[in-house]
């Protein structure tokens, strides 16, 4: 059971397996592209053809050569290409395709295979097929195709039948097909320009070239009218045209000469040829100007025989129609050679030559606008070789370099059956005289101008580029007077030239450059006379760079001194002046600096400044009223900084401060214990140490008031008041010594203050009135005597004096010690 399951289920595979085969390469077909014949609206297509690698003239007659056809197809750029899109070529009924086949197109590189060409015998026709569309989306602009192939005369074209052919891409050509040097009737004629003296053609007759057998043969040659018979005529028999054998020669007895232009032949004397060609030879001299459309000599020769009659039109195709037969005679010779003129257009009359003859005798002539240089013609009436010599003169005209070649030139008379015939032989066959022009170069200096404002300009200083175009053609830098000059340019061609001039950017500190371009303009013209001048425009211009320094800033300061007391920050105000001008104002610092705002200098200069101190009303103050020249000079150094030297800077001002002095009046008190006080009575001094300073007395009421003493300075000063004893009976003095100090302190506002202690000390005198004098007793009897006990008191007097003494000594140690703090 299992067995027949698989192999039904084999089956089945098999069976899907083969539909699978079927129809997958159906599937994969309908994937491709199929080729598409591009009509002809989506390109255009332009042919060359050539045969032989010349190209294709109208009205020709060719032979079994090969043609070339070059068709070449031109996309719009919004046509894409496809692979296996193709161009059929048609090839024209009287062409057709020599072979099939295939060949690969390659892109401009020559590497890049792009397209297929491929030949058909059977349909004549030649395709083009696009393989490799990537490349053309990627060029999607400017396609083209081109191929080449070659085809040759149908069988169908029948010689010597003129056809109208319209080639594809091309034009419509009249086309005559041939078989050159093999006419099946055996008689043909043509001719060869001569190599050395084109005046002459050189002719050939082929008689019966198969070797037929003729009988009655004749040959009447007609040399047409602008031709005359120029050699004699020969000839020679053959067996087999270009056969190697044993050649009899034509007898001169068969030959007629009627004229120069007629002539006839007898074959063998008889007219017979029996198994034998006949090859004839002569030449004609050109007497009259050709058809320079046609460019071809024509003759023509009729055989005439016994059996048939044979018109033979013979042609030379003429390589060179310019200056020959210009109607000379047969006995005559018209020299004639070319001018060339390299490095200029020449023009008639220009140039002159000379003829030189056998005998010295000299003919000149002239070149035509052409450049054909004709001598009259010369006749010749004897035979003979005679030698001429052409050369141009050289008048020395300015520009040129003459051909001084003298060119030799051989005529040959002959007598060619009665008629005097003459031809020339140039030594060199270009007979051509060359010279060349060429104007002698001009020189011009372009120039420019350099100004420099701000400073002074020096030499060298700044460099400037002469371009044309991007390359640069030189380089300059400027003199001190701003004069730019570059090297001379030599113009060797007449021509148009446009340069710009600019400034090579610099660094220099301080300036600011020109970054202007200046286009100049120089006309080469050719003068005519051999010289070039050189026009200029826009030459010179100037470039205009800045200068400017950078400022500098000074800070002119002062100094401030107060003698007398402490400075205090902002005390004092000063003016900074230039002329009347303020342009500044600034107080002292603490520590006596006076600094103004810093003065910035854009330009180099000389200033003068004055410093002053404000006046002010500060107590106890002196202000110095003096007035300080400060004078600042600002130079530019060169290198684009202004640089400040500041004399007198820094001026002192010193203020004075002192306090007005103070007065003190010491006073007392007089007591007089006892007795009525008087004025005047007793007399007291006041000492500073042991000096007396002043002196006075009591008043009635008991004041004592010495004179004001001044006190100019602060400090502490001590006194003592004391009476003189003036020994008043009865009167008891008080020796007691007041002392009194005077602290003198300065107030800070202008005052000097005092403080007083001790001052109006009492004095105190007692007065004893004396006792009655009473008889004296006896001794016995005496009484006691009236002294007072002694209490103490005296010894307390002393003590108080050396107490008071002590603490007034304290009490100012104690005052100095506060005044250091």
């Amino acid at each position: 059971m299992v067995k027949k399951r698989t192999s039904k289920l084999f089956h089945g595979l098999m069976a899907l397996l083969l539909v699978v085969s079927v129809f997958l390469p159906a599937l994969k077909v309908s994937t491709v592209v199929q080729a598409e014949e591009l009509p002809a609206s989506s390109y255009t297509m332009k042919t060359v053809s050539k045969i032989n690698n010349n190209k294709l003239v109208d009205g020709a007659k060719y032979g079994e050569g090969k043609f070339y056809l070059q068709p070449t197809y031109s996309f719009p750029n919004d046509v894409t290409l496809k692979d296996g899109d193709y161009m059929v070529y048609h090839v024209p009924n009287e062409f057709k395709i020599e072979k099939d086949s295939t060949t690969e197109l390659k892109a401009p590189d020559g590497q890049t295979t792009i397209a297929e060409l491929t030949t058909s015998k059977a349909d004549n026709t030649a395709t083009v097929k696009v393989t490799n569309a990537a490349y053309f989306a990627n060029l999607s602009e400017n396609k083209e195709i081109t191929a080449l192939f070659t085809v040759v005369w149908a069988d169908s074209v029948k010689l010597n039948t003129p056809y109208q052919i319209n080639i594809p891409g091309d034009q419509v050509y009249t086309l005559t097909r041939i078989v050159p040097d093999d006419d099946p009737t055996g008689f043909t004629k043509w001719g060869v320009q001569d190599s050395d003296d084109p005046n002459y053609v050189n002719w050939r007759i082929r008689v019966n070239r198969y070797a037929k057998s003729y009988t009655g043969v004749k040959l009447e040659d007609t040399i047409p009218e602008g031709q005359v018979l120029a050699s004699e005529i020969t000839g020679y028999y053959f067996t087999e045209w270009n056969k190697a054998e044993a050649r009899p020669r034509l007898e001169a007895a068969h030959i007629n000469v009627v004229d120069g232009n007629h002539f006839t032949i007898t074959p063998n004397g008889d007219g017979t040829m029996d198994g034998q060609g006949l090859y004839i030879l002569y030449k004609t001299r050109l007497t009259a100007p050709v058809d320079n459309a046609t460019k071809k000599a024509f003759n023509d020769v009729k055989a005439i025989t016994d059996q048939e009659t044979f018109d033979v039109h013979g042609f030379a195709a003429l390589t060179t129609t310019e200056g020959i037969g210009s109607g000379a005679k047969s006995d005559e010779v018209e020299f004639q050679v070319k001018k060339k003129l390299e490095g200029k257009t020449l023009e008639a009359d220009a140039f002159t030559f000379q003829l030189i003859a056998p005998d010295g005798s000299v003919t000149e002539a002239k070149n035509d606008a052409e450049g054909n240089v004709k001598f009259p013609a010369v006749k010749f009436s004897n035979e003979g070789t005679f030698k001429y010599q052409i050369k141009e003169v050289n008048d020395n005209k300015p520009g040129y370099t003459y051909d001084d070649s003298v060119l030799e030139a051989e005529v040959t008379v002959a007598n060619v059956y009665g008629q005097k015939i003459a031809s020339v032989k140039y030594k060199d066959s270009k007979k051509e005289f060359t010279n060349t022009y060429a104007a002698k170069e001009a020189k011009l200096q372009l120039e420019a101008k350099k100004v420099l404002n701000g400073k002074a300009l020096e030499a060298g200083k700044y460099e400037f580029e002469l371009k044309e175009g991007d390359k640069v053609v030189a380089t300059a830098k400027n003199a001190a007077d701003g004069t730019v000059t570059f090297e001379a340019i030599e113009y060797t061609a007449a021509g148009e030239h446009t340069y710009t001039i600019s400034e090579k950017a610099g660094s220099e500190a301080g300036v600011t450059y020109d970054t202007a371009k200046h286009e100049v303009k120089v006309n080469v013209t050719d003068d005519g006379a051999g010289q070039l001048v050189a026009t200029v425009t826009g030459n010179n211009p100037t470039f205009t760079n800045t200068y400017k320094a950078a400022s500098t800033t000074v800070n002119i300061t002062a100094t401030k001194v107060l003698n007398g007391k402490a400075l205090e920050a902002g005390k004092y105000e000063f003016e900074l002046k230039e002329g009347n001008k303020v342009i500044g104002t600034a107080t002292n610092a603490a520590d006596g600096t006076v600094a103004f705002e810093g003065i910035e200098y854009k330009e180099a200069g000389s200033h003068t400044y004055t410093i002053s101190e404000k006046a002010g009303s500060e107590a106890g103050v002196t202000y110095d009223k003096s007035t300080h020249n400060v004078t600042v000079k600002v130079v530019d150094n060169g290198a684009g900084q202004l640089v400040a030297t500041v004399t007198d800077n820094n001026p002192i001002f010193t203020n004075t401060y002192v306090a007005s002095s103070t007065q003190v009046t010491f006073t007392a008190k007089k007591v007089l214990e006892g007795k009525e006080l008087v004025k005047d009575q007793f007399k007291f001094e006041l000492k500073e140490g042991d000096k007396v300073i002043e002196t006075a007395t009591n008043a009635a009421d008991g004041t004592v008031t010495f004179k004001a003493i001044d006190f100019a300075n602060a400090g502490v000063y001590t006194y003592t008041i004391t009476e003189v004893d003036s020994k008043e009976e009865n009167v008891t003095y008080d020796t007691t010594k007041h002392e009194v100090t005077v602290e003198v302190v300065d107030n800070g506002a202008g005052q000097l203050v005092t403080t007083v202690t001790g001052n109006n000390p009492t004095i105190t005198n007692k007065y004893t009135e004396p006792k009655k004098e009473e008889p004296k007793e006896d001794p016995k009897g005496e009484q006691p005597k009236g002294d007072l006990p002694n209490t103490g008191g005296a010894d307390f007097t002393a003590f108080s004096t050396i107490l008071g003494l002590v603490l007034a000594a304290l009490a100012g140690l104690v005052y100095r010690a506060k005044k250091v703090d």
